[in-house]
């Protein structure tokens, strides 16, 4: 029976991070090469996965590519595939928010949001999740939030994104099955870029920092870090975790 068991390797595992110049996808790729990995971060910007790459003990692989774009996205797959010599972990970090009410909603604020956050998610791990399944095996996390379950003013797009990359982890899951494992964390409120960025488009800054943290039960936002943690831990040692979506929310889901 154990010999069924596929394990990822702690150490030269090849891993794939797209949305990697910031926040969650920036602290997994850290998480990642600090135990051993060998990284490729895709973003669109050049300038920030350069910084990045500098900041990783050993430096990491490069590939500027939008996920949003199926071309695009799919290059930029088999770009980290030349440059790792495979891939054994592929990680669907990259998102936009995009708050808009309804009157402001038109065609090219829902594509931007629904072609970032489900059609890139789609796109890489079709590609990463058929080239591991011909190779040995894998492991595909990706990033949806506590929004894929709960409803939001103003995010409608965001909201229907993160749902979608729930279903489309399960489906994945059960088509890749049994090579390649696909699950999704759920973070809740998480201290980054993106949602520092919305605060300060607020009357009161600081003020909307306390009123998020008060609809967290933990009372704080979650550090990057800790939500690597999570994706290190249903990619490497949840060997029996597939199709599996992590609530990591602090509590936000659990009424």
């Amino acid at each position: 029976m154990m010999d069924r068991i596929h394990t990822i390797p702690r150490e030269q595992t090849r891993v794939l991070v797209t949305g990697a110049t910031s926040g969650v996808g920036e602290a997994t790729a850290k998480l990642f090469a600090g135990r051993g990995a060998k990284v490729a971060l895709l973003g669109r910007r050049p300038e920030e996965l350069r910084r990045v790459a500098e900041e990783i003990d050993g430096g990491a692989h490069t590939v500027v590519a939008d996920v949003a774009d199926a071309e695009s996205a799919v290059n930029g797959v088999r770009a980290a595939i030349h440059m790792l010599g495979g891939i054994d972990v592929a990680v669907n970090a990259a998102g936009v928010a995009g708050f808009a009410v309804l009157e402001e909603i038109n065609e090219h604020r829902w594509r931007e949001v629904l072609d970032t956050n489900l059609s890139g998610t789609f796109y890489v791990s079709r590609e990463a999740g058929l080239h591991m399944r011909s190779s040995g095996g894998g492991a595909i996390v990706n990033v949806a939030s506590d929004l894929a379950s709960m409803g939001v003013p103003g995010l409608a797009p965001y909201c229907a994104s993160k749902a979608g990359v729930v279903g489309l982890t399960r489906a994945l899951a059960l088509e890749l099955a049994p090579d390649v494992r696909v699950n999704v964390v759920c973070p809740g409120p998480i201290d980054t870029p993106m949602l520092r960025a919305g605060l300060a488009a607020e009357d009161d800054p600081l003020e909307a920092l306390r009123l998020k943290e008060s609809t967290v039960p933990l009372n704080r936002l979650a550090d990057p870090r800790e939500v690597a943690a999570a994706i290190y831990f249903l990619a490497v040692d949840g060997t029996f975790a597939t199709g599996t979506s992590m609530a990591f929310d602090g509590g936000t889901t659990a009424a």
